[in-house]
């Protein structure tokens, strides 16, 4: 067995390097969920037909790992976006040139990328990435399209936090004409360039990021402390279930 499913979510359970092995032969699209995305599956019907549609998902969150050791399920392996980044960029295969097409968040986290993949030797070209506005819409959806259309890159990587990446990424596994392997890699960039405060490494090996995060920001408690307690409810109520579509983010 390779997945357990959790929240309706098959997530992968077996290495990081197994993982991208899999992902970079058959293509389609990756998700790596943190635990406040997850509160999206009860109230965003298009984030939750792009995580069910998800060719590989990984479970990022430390959080839900041990939620569900708590609620008896069987062991899920923590896969964090910055494990499975370093291992596709290691073993993966990512090169200049036509290869990899990247889709930023920020000029400025473009700008921290492409400093920290330049000292390690792969230099990101205007051709080959772009810089999604804060909103997401059905033009800027097909401006990237054809931007891959035209470049058709074995690998497509989106590091944009929140839901809107995997949305994206449904949209181009569906809408061009080939298939390459999609990672929405989210913040994992933005953490090795230092566009982000990086979490002790130890820390995510003990499934403590979350904890870490939690007490790096003073002012982020209660909103941590909330998020954690409304996984907590739909991870024991639900289970391997995915939890019904409420109307607001409220009805968590």
């Amino acid at each position: 067995m390779q997945s357990e499913r959790v929240l309706g979510i098959p997530f992968f359970t077996r290495t990081v390097g197994a993982a991208v092995e899999r992902h970079v032969e058959k293509g389609g699209y990756v998700v790596i969920p943190a635990a406040p995305a997850l509160l999206k599956l009860k109230y965003d019907e298009e984030y939750r037909r792009a995580m069910q549609s998800a060719d590989l998902a990984l479970a990022d969150s430390g959080l839900l790992v041990l939620l569900w050791s708590l609620a008896g399920g069987a062991k899920l392996k923590k896969v964090s976006g910055i494990a499975y980044f370093k291992e596709l960029f290691e073993h993966g295969g990512i090169q200049t040139g036509k290869n990899a097409f990247w889709v930023f968040a920020s000029d400025h986290a473009k700008t921290r990328a492409s400093g920290w993949l330049t000292e390690r030797g792969l230099r990101i070209e205007d051709r080959n990435c772009f810089v999604a506005s804060g909103r997401a819409s059905s033009s800027q959806d097909y401006e990237i399209l054809v931007k891959i259309e035209e470049e058709k890159p074995r690998h497509v990587v989106i590091a944009m936090a929140g839901g809107g990446q995997e949305k994206l990424a449904l949209y181009l596994r569906d809408y061009l004409l080939y298939r390459p392997s999609i990672h929405c890699i989210g913040a994992a960039l933005d953490f090795l360039s230092g566009e982000e405060r990086a979490i002790p490494e130890w820390a995510e090996q003990n499934h403590l990021g979350w904890l870490i995060r939690l007490f790096a920001q003073p002012r982020m408690f209660f909103p941590r402390i909330g998020i954690a307690l409304a996984l907590a409810r739909m991870v024991f109520k639900y289970r391997s279930e995915l939890p019904p579509l409420k109307k607001r983010w409220a009805d968590v």
